[in-house]
């Protein structure tokens, strides 16, 4: 066990017997005042979230920069995908790829850490496989949580810019039955959901099933085929064609047990393979690519209150994702599982006014064939190319990460002030010590200001495993303050400004490699307010704007080799230099929610994102875009004909704007006009 590591443990346990000896009013009676607070926002199910501090708690009242989205606002406004209802929240900018969507968050790719029921959804193979259109079926998550900022002192690696974790509904939220069916156009998508609910006291249950299928890209693409074998192409009078790729589909179970407060049994499974098509930056030529990653989980969790003011927590999980790309006529396939157990103490001290939350927590991760290529595929698929491929690695290896933390709370009058600390020793790269501290005050109830100071890290990037041995983690630190005022239940105003610094920045392209370590500095505001003038129409705006100041990227990138006479080969070098990619730099939300009667709600969302920059290595120029304005919208009519029946309809670009977009070689369409029609039935 590495040294920093028994220092951080052994503080902990230290810390954990200080905080269990002497007298304290809190062993001898019920926590008050701030579990007082809490049962008054569970009673009203405003803003519950879970993530800031690993218990529920308003968001307004956080040590975070949080947000809640309900299931309620995901019906009205008509989200269908994680990345739809991310979008509309500050600091979000969702980049649509071939592939998927890109998430950035304040002015970084890749940053966000994304839970299901808390269990990490994302691949450490790959940054950019990220489950956020319609890998996973909203109609069964009660809330999305979004944290704006560093989490690594209670999540652990890849907490770096934010969090968002997505809330499966219980038993005891749905005592019944609910069935769905939607149908969109263009492209013919079909989706349909059946979600059932017990709740019997001192158990309840709960399972979903949905599934979607439809046509998601209908470009052309006239390269057909390409691989005759591993180290050989077929010859380019057999390579060319004119075909469209297959409809796109998606599957999904999900279920919850509960028994009493003390045991809860969770799991997930996904399925879907999405279809698209690539195209190389000078347009001559295109390529079908096919993605699928079936993914399961298996949660645990168990609660043991010691007293009536400490609890032991124990959460294990086991996740297995296997990833399988087709390119062309080509399917690789990996495997990525992981075994997580945590241990976790929580303790109120001085009548509730002290809150502490310490943990141990152990992780492993098993990676089978991660692909590394050595070669840049679009160049090999001309006719000057009579059958050479490009090179590509599969590697597997496994990984073990102990970590222990802990986080305390004090209340001091009106003022919240805690201080968190983490130390991760991993098996293959170094120890990482995160810690938050910060401040949040309420002079009165109209008013919050946070002053949030944070360290976080990302974990290597498989490649850098692979390649470097024990390679340095990507480190972010982050400064918050932000300021709220919420006159009344029909007003409220918020305003956060940020700084980021990162360190040993990295950057992955499929075909160049890692991008030498460098440094970035973002600045930013997000502004949000809410406005309500008169009882049945709900009006809020938010608006984000960034400023990047940093190097620029550089890739030593190996473009060419030769075969001496003595058969040694010999790989040259070159350096190529882009500007760092933050997405769009200035985004703004103008949102409208219209009840004229009380069966019926009307939503309407003016979007802007400004302009965006074309950035991959082997380019030759850099292609930028102009910013673009557009409009969704979305109406529910319930209880149509007989009770319990809903009518949905959405349109997604109402407008029909045309527009490019930067994809992952060149501009791509924006998606056009997109209707969705659907009918809920409540049992």
């Amino acid at each position: 066990m590495h040294k920093s590591f028994k220092i951080a443990l052994m503080t902990l346990v230290i810390l954990l017997l200080f905080c269990t000896s002497g007298e304290l009013r809190a062993e001898t009676r019920e926590p008050a005042g701030r579990n007082d607070t809490l049962l008054m926002f569970l009673g009203e199910d405003l803003d519950v979230l879970s993530i800031a501090s690993r218990r529920q708690e308003s968001a307004w009242q956080a040590p975070a920069v949080a947000h809640v989205i309900t299931r309620e606002e995901m019906k009205e406004k008509g989200i269908r995908t994680v990345s739809h209802a991310l979008e509309m929240e500050p600091g979000f900018y969702m980049a649509k790829k071939e592939l998927g969507t890109q998430p950035y968050l304040r002015g970084i790719p890749n940053s966000v850490l994304f839970l299901y029921d808390t269990v990490p959804t994302g691949s450490d193979t790959s940054k950019s496989l990220h489950p956020l259109d319609h890998e996973l079926s909203l109609n069964a998550i009660k809330r999305i949580e979004i944290l704006r900022g560093p989490g690594s002192v209670l999540w652990g690696p890849d907490a770096f810019a934010g969090i968002v974790n997505l809330v499966p509904m219980t038993g005891k939220d749905l005592d019944g039955a609910e069935t769905g069916i939607l149908y969109g156009s263009p492209g013919n998508r079909q989706d349909f959901y059946a979600n059932v609910g017990h709740d019997a006291g001192l158990w309840d249950a709960f399972l979903s099933v949905s599934g979607r299928r439809g046509e998601e890209d209908d470009t052309f693409y006239n390269v057909v085929r390409f691989w005759k074998d591993e180290k050989t192409a077929v010859v380019p009078e057999e390579r060319y064609g004119r075909q469209t790729p297959e409809d796109s589909r998606y599957f999904n179970v999900s279920g919850r047990f509960s028994y009493g407060d003390w045991l809860t049994l969770s799991g997930l499974f996904s399925d879907y393979r999405k279809n698209y098509v690539m195209t190389r930056s000078e347009g001559d030529f295109s390529w079908r690519e096919g993605r699928s990653a079936p993914f399961g989980l298996i949660k645990l969790e168990a609660k043991k209150n010691l007293d009536r003011s400490s609890a032991l927590r124990f959460t294990g999980s086991y996740t297995s994702l296997n990833p399988e790309y087709e390119i062309i006529d080509k399917t690789l396939k990996q495997q990525e599982r992981t075994a997580y157990g945590e241990l976790i103490y929580d303790r109120s001290f001085l009548s509730g006014r002290g809150l502490f939350t310490g943990g141990l927590s152990y992780r492993n991760k098993e990676i089978d064939d991660a692909p590394i290529w050595n070669g840049y595929l679009p160049d090999y698929l001309g006719p000057e190319n009579r059958n050479l491929v490009p090179g590509l690695t599969e590697k597997d290896y496994n990984a073990g990460l102990w970590s222990v933390f802990g986080q305390y709370n004090q209340k001091i009058g009106n003022v919240d002030l805690w201080l968190g600390l983490r130390n991760d020793a991993h098996d293959e790269y170094g120890d990482h010590l995160s810690y938050n501290l910060g401040a949040v005050w309420s002079p009165e109830s109209r008013w919050m200001m946070k002053l949030l100071y944070g360290v976080a890290y990302r974990t290597p990037f498989a490649r850098q495993l692979l390649e470097e041995g024990e390679p340095e983690t990507e480190e972010i630190k982050t400064l918050n303050l932000q300021v709220g005022w919420k006159p009344s239940q029909q007003a409220s105003l918020s305003v956060c400004g940020f700084v980021s610094r990162i360190e040993r920045h990295i950057m992955e392209d499929p075909y160049a490699g890692l991008s030498l370590p460098n440094r970035q500095n973002i600045e930013g505001v997000e502004i949000e307010g809410r406005f309500s003038p008169v009882r049945n129409l709900d009006l809020s705006a938010n608006l984000t704007l960034l400023d990047n100041d940093g190097p620029s990227e550089t890739y030593h990138w190996n473009d060419y080799s030769f075969v001496r006479p003595d058969g040694t080969v010999v790989k040259h070098y070159t350096d190529l230099t882009y500007p760092y990619d933050s997405g769009a730099d200035t985004l703004f939300n103008l949102t409208g929610t219209w009840r004229p009667v009380e069966r019926v709600t009307a939503f309407l969302r003016l979007g802007y994102f400004s302009s965006r920059n074309l950035i991959f290595p082997r380019s030759a120029e850099i292609c930028s875009v102009p910013g673009v304005w557009l409009v969704d919208m979305s109406a529910t009519v319930r209880d149509i004909g007989i009770p319990g029946l809903d009518l949905e309809l959405s349109v997604r670009n109402l407008l029909d704007r045309d527009y490019e977009t930067p994809g992952t070689y060149g501009l791509i369409q924006g998606d056009p006009a997109t209707v969705w029609v659907g009918l809920r039935k409540r049992w």
